[in-house]
C-alpha cells in the first residue's frame, strides 16, 4: 500500500490485502511471526511476509519496527538504506522515512510533501519473536493477541531455534506437526522416535485443536534417553501433546516420568513451538523454537540443536515435494485425498483457517 504524492493529503488511502482473499488461505488479519528477536537490530532486515515487502529494524531505543519495504519513488527496497538516526534513508536516492512510515527528506527538494510515505505496520515484541500485523488497520482491536512462549524464557530451560524457507504453503508444515506418525518414517533415522503409531486423542474448541498421547514403558529414543542420563531403550513414561493456537503458531510439549513414580513427578520438560508465516501461495518461514529443562549441558543442547536441524531438513525435503506434486499434477480429480483417524488434528485446524478466511471473504 503506497500513497502517491499527489494524492490529498487529508484522504487517507483505503487498505487492500495484496491478494484477494478468495486466491489466498492465509488470513491477513492476524498476527504473524516477523522474525526471532535476535535477527532485527539496528541495521534494516527485508522479508517477504504474506505477499508484502517488509524491512525492520530497531530505533535507538530498542524498539521493533516494521516499515512497507519498497520506496514509493522508485520502488527500491527501503532494507537496502540505512539508518539516519532512527529514520531509514533509501540507498537509491536518499528518501528518509521515519518509523511511522512519513518521508521526512528528499534531497531534490526544500519541502517534502506530506502525501509521500510508506505503510507502517503494527509490531508486538514477545520474546523470541517478534510479530506483525499486515491486515486491516480497522479490525486489529477484532484480532486475538499472539500466543505467549512462558517457557520460551523460562530459565529453567535451555532454548535454542532457528529458521527455514521452505518452497511450500504454510499449511502443509502445519499438517506435518499436527500429525506425528510421519516420524517413523521421515525422521527413522534421525529422531528415531518409531512408537507413534496409534491416533491421539483429539480436543478440539473454536479456536484451537490439541492432541494428546500418552506412551506407557515405552523405549525411549536416544534423542531423549541422553539427555535424561539413561540408556537408549530404557522404558520410559512420556506424555506427548500439542495445540494448534493460530493459523500462525503450534506448540508442542512431552513431559518424562519413571514408570515407578508414584508422585507424579515429571523427571524432564521438552517443548517446541513451530511458527510457519507465508511468503506466498507456495513459499513460507519456518520458525521453530526448542527447549528442555534437563539435559542442559552445553555439548548435549549442541547436540539436541544439531540433530534437530537435520530432522527439520527431512520435513522440509519431504514437504518440499509435496507442493511439487500439488502444483504439477492438474489431471481432473488428481487433488483429492484420502484422510484416515490420525489426520483429525490436522483436518480440524484446516476447519479453524476457514473459519478466518470466511471472515475475511463477508461470510
Amino acid at each position: 500500500m503506497t500513497a502517491l504524492a499527489h494524492k490529498p493529503r487529508d484522504i487517507e488511502p483505503i487498505w487492500q490485502p495484496p491478494v484477494p482473499a478468495a486466491e489466498r488461505n492465509y488470513p491477513m488479519n492476524c498476527w504473524w511471526v516477523a522474525a526471532f528477536s535476535d535477527e532485527v537490530g539496528e541495521a534494516p532486515v527485508g522479508r517477504w511476509l504474506l505477499d508484502t515487502p517488509v524491512m525492520l529494524y530497531r530505533k535507538a531505543d530498542g524498539t521493533a519496527v516494521a516499515l512497507e519495504d519498497r520506496c514509493p519513488h522508485r520502488s527500491a527496497p527501503l532494507s537496502l538504506g540505512c539508518r539516519r538516526g532512527d529514520a531509514i534513508e533509501c540507498g537509491y536516492h536518499g528518501f528518509t522515512f521515519a518509523s511511522d512510515g512519513s518521508c521526512i527528506r528528499v534531497p531534490s527538494m526544500k519541502v517534502v510533501p506530506a502525501a509521500i510515505r510508506v505503510a507502517s505496520f503494527p509490531v508486538i515484541e514477545s520474546f523470541p519473536f517478534v510479530w506483525v500485523y499486515l491486515g486491516d488497520p480497522e479490525r486489529l482491536a477484532d484480532v486475538p493477541p499472539p500466543p505467549v512462549l512462558d517457557w520460551a524464557a523460562d530459565d529453567a530451560f535451555a532454548v535454542v531455534h532457528g529458521r527455514i524457507d521452505i518452497a511450500a504453503n504454510y499449511m502443509l508444515l502445519k499438517e506435518n506437526v499436527l500429525d506425528l506418525t510421519h516420524f517413523g518414517f521421515v525422521h527413522a533415522a534421525t529422531f528415531k522416535i518409531t512408537d507413534w503409531v496409534d491416533p491421539p486423542a483429539v480436543t478440539v474448541t473454536d479456536e484451537t485443536v490439541t492432541y494428546r498421547q500418552a506412551f506407557t514403558a515405552s523405549p525411549l529414543p536416544p534423542l531423549f534417553a541422553e539427555a535424561l542420563g539413561l540408556p537408549p531403550g530404557t522404558p520410559f513414561d512420556r506424555e506427548n501433546y500439542g495445540s494448534f493456537l493460530s493459523p500462525a503458531l503450534q506448540v508442542a510439549a512431552v513431559d518424562f516420568s519413571a514408570p515407578d513414580a508414584t508422585d507424579g513427578a515429571l523427571a524432564g520438560r521438552f517443548r517446541i513451538s513451530h511458527a510457519t508465516t507465508p511468503v506466498d501461495a507456495t513459499h513460507m518461514h519456518y520458525f521453530w523454537v526448542l527447549g528442555r529443562d534437563h539435559g542442559r549441558a552445553p555439548e548435549l543442547i549442541e547436540k539436541l540443536e544439531a540433530v534437530t536441524k537435520i530432522g527439520f531438513a527431512e520435513d522440509e525435503r519431504i514437504i518440499e515435494a509435496v507442493q511439487h506434486v500439488m502444483t504439477r499434477d492438474r489431471r481432473p480429480g488428481a487433488g483429492r485425498e484420502t484422510s484416515v483417524k490420525a489426520d483429525k488434528a490436522g483436518i480440524q485446524a484446516r476447519r479453524i483457517v476457514e473459519r478466518w478466511m470466511a471472515l475475511e471473504r463477508g461470510r
